[in-house]
């Protein structure tokens, strides 16, 4: 038996014999298997400061505690993917371990949210590994309250961290005080326990007989191969599976996402709408200042879909349940003018609009690009290394986790002066990056219960050099502080 490293786990600790079968990885699950076992997947970062209002802090004790909880509420925490055959192209297997060590997944470490960027950035310079024998995650629990959940992509999309942190804040507002000490050992799993469905189990990805004609028209009509060509994506995927990934953060405080929210709306879009035409107007006049660039006309982007409300997944599970919507953008004209400064008078809100009505349209119906799989025949090690050396899919992407999901917390039972129920998170970020085949440029965005949210940019060097990463965050960070100061904002 194998894991999804490509370890041998057939003949480790007699622990093993002891682990449950709970189901087969779905096709799309499959997939990510396969990225995992040849190390193009990263690890999925999702990071939330907590603050106590009686002056509680995170120490052991008091973290173990409250994961015991979070562990035993969320099977997919204590489970791996492993593959029982050996067979090319073999389904793997979704395990429960009988147990999980928490000494073995959660590091205490003297450093605090300001080196938030420098601490994923050395997570990303080495390929995502873990014993054979603890689940794909790991908690980083800093000195000011920050707890960085970081976890391989095969079992979660970025909401999957979102839940993580719902659960862990309703466990820690309802820990009993005093603490006694925890053993580091949750091994009190229920029995019964299930993982989500997998996304084919779901809801309906096959794929319209219109949709696979059009993907034939695009592989052998030369004017589709002039509009890619003509697309700007950064720098090709490098000929070897590389690694690392430069990571900037940019916090925005509630009273910002309040305003944000409220100038999208006005303008008839979404937050997403509007931080992807900023990214627009600054990639723009990027692309337009760098020499060689002439022959691009376009920028393709991708737009991760969450499809948990098709599949009736609440946002409190762990799973891999998305899509996306991928499609180009004219470089706009500003690129080629000198740079006046991003407003809520000047952006143009016309791509913002279409854009969000892009979303709502092909949402329902975006299942079908996961669909587009069973094409591969299960031959995805073969198809992803097809894809070294050639050019890269997007220049782009924007994933927006959301905001934090308030109506999942536990309403609290009477009045309480315990210091443990004092709990909340005044902050959080969601990272991610993919160095051989990913988005020339990542920005994520995650929002915080209170309304404030982080955005994150990744990239690498691969992709764009460093000058460029830069200038495009300080254009993204400027562009939103622009609408923000905009007289006509609320």
């Amino acid at each position: 038996m194998t894991d999804t490293t490509g370890k041998d786990v057939s003949a480790s600790s007699a622990s093993s014999k002891t682990r449950k079968h709970l189901r087969a990885a779905g096709r799309f699950e499959h997939w990510f298997a396969v990225r995992a076992h040849l190390k193009i997947l990263s690890w999925v970062v999702v990071s939330a400061k907590y603050h106590n209002e009686a002056g509680a802090t995170l120490d052991k004790t008091t973290i173990f505690a409250a994961l015991d909880s979070v562990v035993c509420n969320h099977v997919a925490l204590a489970s791996r993917l492993e593959y029982t055959s050996s067979l090319p192209n073999a389904t793997p297997v979704w395990v429960r371990l009988p147990s999980v060590d928490l000494n073995r997944v959660v590091e205490f470490r003297d450093e605090d949210s300001t080196q938030l960027s420098t601490i994923v950035e050395s997570m990303y310079a080495v390929p995502a590994q873990y014993p054979d024998d603890v689940p794909p995650w790991k908690l980083l629990v800093l000195r000011d309250g920050t707890v960085a959940f970081a976890f391989e992509h095969t079992f979660g999309d970025g909401q999957s961290g979102m839940a993580f942190h719902v659960s862990l804040l309703n466990a820690l507002r309802k820990l009993p005080n005093p603490l006694p000490e925890h053993p580091g050992i949750v091994s009190d799993l229920p029995d019964d326990a299930s993982l989500a469905p997998a996304m084919e189990d779901a809801i309906d990805v096959s794929v319209p007989f219109t949709t696979l004609l059009g993907e034939l028209i695009k592989a052998i009509w030369p004017p589709a191969w002039w509009k890619a060509a003509a697309a700007w994506t950064g720098g090709d995927v490098p000929k070897e599976i590389t690694f690392g990934a430069s990571v900037r953060t940019l916090p925005y405080s509630a009273e910002e996402g309040r305003r944000l929210v409220e100038l999208s709306r006005a303008h008839k879009t979404t937050l997403t709408g509007t931080l992807h035409t900023v990214a627009l107007v600054v990639l723009s006049r990027l692309i337009r200042s760098r020499p060689g660039t002439e022959k691009y006309k376009t920028i393709a982007t991708t737009i991760p879909i969450s499809l948990r409300r098709y599949t009736g997944t609440p946002p409190t599970a762990f799973c891999n349940h998305i899509s996306s919507l991928q499609d180009r953008y004219p470089i706009l004209p500003q690129g080629a003018d000198a740079p006046a400064a991003i407003s809520a008078e000047n952006l143009p809100w016309d791509l913002a609009t279409s854009l969000t009505d892009a979303l709502k349209r092909e949402a329902p119906r975006s299942a079908s690009a996961v669909g587009m799989l069973k094409f591969i025949s299960g031959k995805y090690e073969q198809y992803l290394r097809g894809l070294l050396g050639k050019k890269r899919a997007n220049g782009l992407e924007l994933s927006n986790i959301g905001p934090f999901p308030v109506a999942h917390l536990d309403k609290p039972e009477g009045e309480t002066t315990r210091p443990n129920g004092g709990w909340d998170i005044e902050q959080m970020f969601f990272i991610q990056s993919d160095a051989t085949l990913g988005a020339a440029i990542m920005l994520n965005v995650a929002g915080a219960p209170g309304g404030a949210f982080g955005i994150s940019v990744t990239s690498n060097k691969q992709a764009v050099d460093l000058e460029f990463l830069e200038e495009f965050v300080a254009g993204l960070d400027a562009g939103i502080r622009g609408l923000l100061a905009s007289k006509s904002a609320p």
